[in-house]
């Protein structure tokens, strides 16, 4: 195997088990399910969760979903794995099928989250809905937030999402929690951002460790990460209006 994905697997070496939802294998059979399976478990840790496995357009050849990583492709006798997209080649240029894949899976998990617990700002008509991975301490994260009303102003709706760069359990996290678990988190998290402090308070059952591991799975590296209804990841922070461009070019 490639020196840099042996890497990304021993990185990846956590407290999961090995499993897979025979929902998400409708589409192969199961001889080649059982095959791809087979081999894959004879290579990886035990502890790498597998979570589908799907047909490409390319024949021969399946995408292979992991807890934590970008998606691999085998194929169908379990002999290759490849890491790496797979582009299209049409008339107008090389078209990412795999970007393509990853917009859609980022976009049918935002759909499927409670917005309830998102803290959001929302302007009086929403022309643009976004989705933005932040942490407290960040300072790019604290320069967006300055602007919000700007962001408001051009019909663009913010919902946050915890992302302590830090991890679970740090102080940063306790700070963000603290903020989703306020009675009035919209001015918590603000006054987080502009550096102060608010009452420590932590309470059960905050979201702040699922939006964490969703964005790890999104490929967020860093913050603030922002995700466009259509799925779309951008990373890193755009002035506001650098932002509407990209959202009014790609909706």
């Amino acid at each position: 195997m490639h020196f840099l994905l042996k890497i990304t697997f021993l990185l990846l070496v956590t407290s999961l088990t090995t499993s897979c939802n025979a929902n998400d294998r409708n589409d192969i059979s199961s001889d080649e399910s059982t095959v791809i399976e087979r081999k894959l478990k004879e290579m990886l840790p035990e502890s790498i969760q597998l979570n589908s496995i799907n047909k490409t357009d390319i024949e021969g050849y399946y995408e292979v979903n992991f807890e934590g990583i970008e998606p691999l492709y085998v194929s169908s006798d379990g002999k290759y794995l490849i890491s790496g997209d797979i582009y299209l080649i049409t008339k107008e240029g090389l078209l990412n099928k795999s970007e393509a894949r990853r917009d859609f899976q980022r976009r049918t998990l935002l759909e499927g989250l409670d917005s309830s617990q998102f803290i959001t700002f929302e302007p009086p008509q929403i022309k643009h809905n976004i989705f933005v991975f932040t942490d407290v301490d960040c300072g790019y994260c604290r320069q967006f937030h300055s602007q919000i009303d700007d962001y408001l102003n051009l019909g663009i709706k913010v919902n946050y999402l915890a992302y302590p760069r830090s991890g679970i359990g740090s102080e940063s996290y306790r700070k963000i929690a603290s903020a989703w678990c306020s009675e009035d988190p919209n001015y918590s998290l603000t006054v987080l951002k502009q550096g102060e402090e608010i009452l420590d308070n932590v309470c059960p059952n905050n979201p702040v460790e699922n939006h964490f591991n969703l964005g790890r799975s999104f490929g967020v590296q860093g913050t603030p990460s922002i995700v466009t209804q259509e799925g779309k990841l951008i990373p890193g922070y755009l002035p506001p209006e650098d932002l509407l461009n990209i959202l009014v070019t790609n909706s």
